[in-house]
């Protein structure tokens, strides 16, 4: 990696930072999830591009959520809420989030999960394998009395690609990648007080392309070059797709989209037996120097913290 590509990493880096700085000032009791998420994502758009969707996932969802079109979710008082956030220009993706702990009783359940992401960063590098750093999140997260969430992963990132093939797990594996030198991983502990597995809800608002061959239709097809044009293979929103078709024509088109197989829709996930869920997570840069933290939330979470 050059130090042009480090700088464009380093940047989305700072901006996905700042995004979740605003979203700890922004947050309050009642708020609306829609009007949250849009500000947030209004806010990114103003330095760069949202690499997907921001999730804002409550309590015992884990993951996924990011309010439909319709949305009328507030955000409880008595809650943990997670904020994932994507940033990118020109395909260079920063991946971060906070849980933030509107009750003083989820403190500790965020304390494991952000704990257990220091202990991975100290432990990435070259020549290591991803399921070491998951042993490393494992006994921080059991260490606080909760579980990870072992069907939950980090993810090497690469430009235009959130998910690029190796995973990070948050359990001890025997199977598992080795790490390279100048790869960038989004590492993600979750911890839970319930059975440290998620199960995949029937809804989803999230979508993201997975062909772009033509499907017969010139609508559908016409459609689908529009959505490829702004989203390339990066995760999308109804809402955004709403923006250019209209909010009565989106969930229609997308349906149809769905039904030729040319698009997917992430599922929304839940804890298994409903149990709370806290979040934590950094980009990094693999170097032989020690990891260069692109996100750096450390300090923020231990404001909230």
């Amino acid at each position: 990696m050059d130090a042009k590509e480090k700088r464009k990493w380093l940047w989305v880096g700072k901006i996905a930072r700042k995004t979740l700085v605003k979203a700890v000032d922004l947050i309050h009791e009642d708020m609306p999830v829609l009007e949250f998420v849009e500000k947030l994502e209004n806010y990114i758009k103003s330095y760069a591009s949202p690499a997907f969707p921001v999730n804002v996932s409550i309590n015992h969802v884990a993951a996924h959520y990011s309010p439909g079109i319709y949305d009328s979710t507030v955000i409880p008082g008595d809650s943990i809420v997670k904020v994932d956030v994507g940033v990118h220009k020109d395909g260079y993706i920063a991946d971060a989030a906070i849980s933030i702990p509107l009750n003083r009783d989820y403190e500790e359940l965020s304390r494991a999960s952000f704990e257990a992401l220091m202990e991975a960063e100290k432990a990435i590098a070259p020549g290591v394998k991803t399921g070491s750093i998951g042993a490393f999140i494992e006994h921080v997260i059991l260490s606080y009395g909760f579980k990870p969430i072992r069907n939950l992963t980090g993810h090497k990132i690469s430009r235009f690609n959130l998910h690029a093939g190796k995973s990070v797990p948050n359990t001890k594996t025997a199977f598992s990648d080795k790490i390279e030198e100048d790869e960038v991983y989004a590492i993600e502990p979750f911890a839970t007080d319930g059975a440290g597995y998620v199960v995949e809800l029937s809804e989803g608002f999230i979508y993201r392309i997975i062909s772009a061959r033509r499907t017969g239709d010139k609508k559908l097809d016409s459609i689908l070059r529009e959505m490829w044009r702004r989203f390339r293979g990066l995760p999308f929103s109804e809402r955004w797709v709403a923006d250019f078709v209209g909010k009565e024509k989106a969930k229609d088109l997308l349906t149809a989209l769905l039904k030729k197989k040319v698009i997917m829709v992430y599922p929304v996930l839940v804890e298994k037996e409903r149990g709370f869920v806290s979040q934590f997570e950094d980009t990094v840069i693999v170097t032989r120097e020690g990891p260069i933290v692109t996100t750096g939330i450390a300090e923020l979470a231990r404001e909230i913290l």
